[in-house]
């Protein structure tokens, strides 16, 4: 989970925004500033100028602002996660979003926040992605959950490998879909942060999936998560900076 402690005023969050109406954007502006792991480095109104504000300036996060043609924004995500390849992106939607969330969450999105909820959750929201953090709503947890049950039920290949799982596979497995980062594992499980990204390794090879997000829904799916357990506000954050790393 984020750790305050590692942010200060030295070296906050750069953020850059999105936001074509000039009120929504000083609201926006003024909430993130006011914390002072956050800073907002530009604002822009149009997609093209984010394209040119983002790749000058190299933002930690991009926070875009879709309240308006948000079915019209997917073509836009791809563009930037093109020009931007590192920036992580956080999406602030209206409660009726038409935005095909699972489609943008695939082209790189990593946190998705609903305009209806309160604003303690979109600062803590960006900060999770930051740290490599998925960021995910109910609704979006929904319609993950119920498209793999769909394709089970289509006879979609199942899940291999659930027999040769060893407990504390199956422990690990219980807290990433539970929202903990590899750092949190191990703290839990008293273990070191590389062998917890050789358990995930092992973990992978096993149920032949790719990723943490895929593995949450997993745990989701087979009832070792419950949607909700342990998240307020309907916010699910699930850690995906989890590749093996060199060790020096």
């Amino acid at each position: 989970m984020y750790d305050n402690q590692n942010r200060n005023a030295r070296n906050p969050i750069r953020v850059s925004i999105l936001a074509s109406l000039e009120l929504v954007s000083d609201y926006l502006r003024a909430l993130l500033d006011n914390d002072r792991t956050l800073k907002v480095v530009d604002i822009a109104e149009t997609h093209s100028q984010l394209l040119d504000t983002a790749s000058k300036n190299s933002p930690d996060v991009v926070l875009l602002c879709l309240l308006e043609d948000e079915g019209q924004q997917i073509g836009f995500i791809a563009k930037l996660i093109e020009r931007v390849p590192d920036v992580r992106i956080v999406v602030l939607t209206s409660p009726n979003s038409n935005l095909d969330q699972p489609e943008s969450l695939k082209l790189g999105v990593r946190g998705i926040v609903g305009a209806n909820q309160s604003s303690r959750v979109l600062t803590r929201a960006i900060q999770q992605v930051f740290e490599g953090d998925l960021w995910l709503n109910q609704k979006l947890v929904d319609e993950l959950l119920g498209g793999s049950e769909q394709n089970n039920r289509n006879g979609s290949k199942r899940m291999t490998g659930v027999h040769d799982l060893t407990p504390r596979e199956n422990e690990i497995i219980k807290l990433v879909g539970n929202g903990s980062n590899n750092k949190g594992i191990s703290k839990q499980l008293l273990i070191s942060e590389a062998t917890v990204r050789h358990h995930l390794s092992s973990i992978y090879s096993k149920l032949q999936i790719e990723d943490r997000l895929k593995l949450a829904i997993f745990a989701y799916r087979n009832g070792i998560v419950k949607p909700g357990n342990g998240h307020r506000n309907g916010t699910h954050p699930t850690n995906v900076d989890d590749r093996p790393k060199p060790i020096g």
